[in-house]
């Protein structure tokens, strides 16, 4: 008897892991399933699809699950399709937040989509526990309970040409979900290049339209018992090799008080076992107060918060309010206080309101309130948030194009056939304020900002313009304005990102699957030649000539202080020396093959270092006499170096990936005065 239930969480891999974290989602349904019915069904967990593929040549399933997301709908979908030709008695589900949230959307989706016999919205577990007794009720006669229209929590199917909805309900106790790192769920997934992850509560408060966590049955917040996330925490140390983070799914992270005991427990995980050296957290935008008491206990969490735009009009548009300035500023600035501290701030680019203008504004905002990376990201829409909905786009005269998801494509093995695959996103390119020329200046500003300010890449030198009251976007707007000056290396990697942005977009979903999915166009794909993450690319592409870039920025910056009447003779020395300290320091940041290297100068960088390099050169000491310094890579940062760059190698944009997520801080030389 095929008692057989299979839940797949998959990615793609032809280019590299494409979501290199742990399906924990998916094990959450899993190990909730396991326990309620496991007794009579055999239930299996999937990340890769090599993994599924090897399986299904074995047998097929009775039950064949899929997590839907804009990474992985489509290679689920394939899956689907083809076991379902091979036997129509399989049943299908998918689950997850990819999944329209109006009636009529919804219909349209199922339509498409027709080989999805039951589709689990919000909490997957409850759901998938009461569609698995209904079909046994039913002995696995989904056509049956299609024409008797069958109530299912929180799932939804068409029976005929009606859509059935069954009713919504929210687990009220997470601690009811068995641990899938506790029970062993998990375990594979440790020999992997991935990164693990942990809920400590489930659901959000706020309601914002682009985000598919904004809906209302979504607001009440609940917790898991910070005894069991200790646990967690101690099975993760114990078992994690050589990858250095760990990612804290939780969607407002240090907002509540419970939050300083899992803190807690990561300062005395991190003091016993030296991991997590990277958290990844998304912090709640309300209580900078608490999220500070966090930061303090716990090393390697980048402080920061999502700010989306700083204009009242667009943040209207998308029903969202920010934290106060003050109290967004006072966070930063703490984080910028921690040994290695990197803080940020997120910034959308194309959300109905917006402007050039705007953009620019919201990210001067970020580098005036000092954090060491603006994120931007392109304005998506996406199934299942209210911006996608036909009101808005309608409202805001939104103009869209659709293009791959970088890395998110591949030829799989399916049945001993191979099919491809890729998975397609919708990109707002303009609307009724902001123009498509507009659009295109602000991303090459974004790739300006994402080479010469985010991560901390020459920090020295916005500290120095800080500090004699001059804004770092004064600066990059001034590489803006010079780039016909470049040397031609760098004027054709920004020629190359334009033309990357602007290619590879079609006008709607089949044409870019016709056209994506031809044997010749996806093995270009596939080799690179199309469909790259430009802006990661690009930045690695730019990283790599260092030197220019080096010469790049302090041509703007002297020039950004002449401008301002603050290049006098003594800022002038001091610049001199900055340039030789920053280039032995950050040269060769990332290579295998340890660079060691030595200088001379009269100012104490060590102490101007401790001050963050926020000093008024007028008034700076200047010994008479140059002290010798040394710069190297420690041990330990060799080896995190070495991990990041085996992480990040399995990626498809690799080097890019790294260089936006990673703490380069944490990789820059260290040095030390030797007389």
């Amino acid at each position: 008897m095929n008692n057989s239930i299979w839940i797949s969480d998959l990615t793609h891999t032809t280019q590299g892991i494409s979501a290199a974290t742990f399906p924990l989602g998916a094990s959450y349904v899993y190990s909730y399933a396991k326990e309620k019915v496991g007794k009579d069904f055999d239930f299996k967990l999937f990340k890769f699809p090599e993994d599924l593929s090897a399986e299904l040549n074995k047998g097929l399933p009775k039950m064949l699950c899929f997590s839907n997301y804009s990474w992985n709908l489509e290679l689920g979908y394939k899956f689907a399709s083809i076991i379902k030709k091979a036997d129509p008695n399989v049943v299908i589900v998918f689950g997850g937040p990819n999944f329209p949230t109006v009636e009529n959307e919804m219909k349209d989706f199922l339509k498409e989509k027709s080989n999805i016999d039951f589709y689990i919205e919000l909490e997957g577990e409850l759901g998938f526990v009461d569609l698995i007794e209904k079909l046994a009720k039913y002995k696995f006669d989904k056509e049956k309970i299609k024409q008797d229209e069958v109530r299912i929590v929180n799932t939804s199917y068409l029976s005929k040409d009606k859509i059935i909805h069954g009713p919504v309900k929210r687990i009220k106790d997470v601690n009811t979900i068995p641990s899938p790192y506790l029970t062993g769920a998990l375990d594979y997934f440790f020999d992997k290049p991935l990164i693990p992850m942990i809920e400590t509560t489930r659901g959000c408060p706020f309601s914002c339209s682009f985000c598919s966590d904004g809906a209302m049955i979504k607001s009440l917040v609940t917790r898991y018992d910070t005894e069991r996330v200790k646990e967690e925490l101690e099975y993760i140390a114990k078992k994690v090799k050589n990858i250095d983070e760990l990612i804290i799914t939780d969607l407002n992270f240090a907002m509540y008080k419970q939050d300083l005991i899992t803190a807690d427990y990561i300062q005395d995980i991190q003091a016993k076992y030296n991991y997590p050296l990277l958290i990844g957290a998304s912090a709640g935008k309300n209580l900078p107060k608490r999220t500070i008491e966090v930061a303090k206990k716990i090393k390697g969490w980048g402080i920061g918060g999502a700010i989306q735009s700083t204009d009242e009009e667009v943040l209207k548009s998308i029903k969202r309010s920010n934290i106060s300035t003050d109290a967004y500023k006072e966070l930063i600035a703490f984080g910028n206080t921690l040994e290695d501290g990197k803080t940020y701030t997120e910034v959308i680019l194309g959300l109905p309101g917006d402007t050039k203008e705007k953009h620019y504004q919201s990210i001067r905002f970020g580098m005036d309130s000092d954090v060491n990376s603006v994120k931007m990201y392109q304005a998506m829409l996406l199934a299942g948030t209210h911006m996608s909905s036909n009101s808005d786009r309608d409202k805001f005269e939104i103009k869209t194009k659709f293009r791959t998801i970088p890395g998110a494509l591949g030829i799989y093995e399916i049945l001993t056939k191979k099919y491809p695959v890729a998975e397609i996103e919708e990109i707002i390119i303009a609307h009724k304020t902001l123009s498509t020329e507009d659009y295109l200046e602000c991303r090459i500003m974004n790739l300006i900002v994402e080479t010469f300010y985010n991560n901390a890449i020459f920090e020295e030198v916005f500290a120095l313009l800080k500090a004699l009251k001059i804004s770092p976007m004064e600066c990059i707007e001034n590489v803006i304005k010079n780039r016909r000056n470049f040397d031609s290396k760098i004027k054709e990697i920004i020629k190359s990102f334009v033309f990357a942005t602007t290619k590879d977009l079609y006008d709607t979903k089949k044409e870019a699957n016709d056209i994506v999915l031809t044997e010749e166009i996806i093995k270009k794909y596939i080799g690179g030649d199309m469909g790259t993450n430009e802006l990661l690319i690009h930045r690695a592409l730019l990283f790599k000539e260092f030197d220019l870039t080096f010469n790049i920025i302090f041509d703007s910056a002297i020039l950004t202080l002449k401008n301002n009447n603050k290049y006098t003779a003594l800022v002038q020395e001091y610049v001199k020396e900055l340039k030789e300290f920053i280039f032995l320091r950050k040269k060769g940041t990332i290579e295998k093959k340890e660079m060691k290297t030595k200088g001379k100068f009269c100012y104490d960088f060590e102490a101007i270092h401790d001050k963050g390099y926020f000093v008024d050169p007028n008034f700076l000491k200047k010994n008479k006499k140059p002290s010798n310094v040394n710069f190297f890579h420690g041990a330990e940062q060799r080896k995190f170096i070495d991990n990041q760059l085996k992480l990040y190698s399995t990626h498809a944009v690799g080097i890019g990936k790294m260089l936006q997520r990673t703490n380069l801080k944490m990789m820059f030389k260290k040095f030390k005065v030797s007389n």
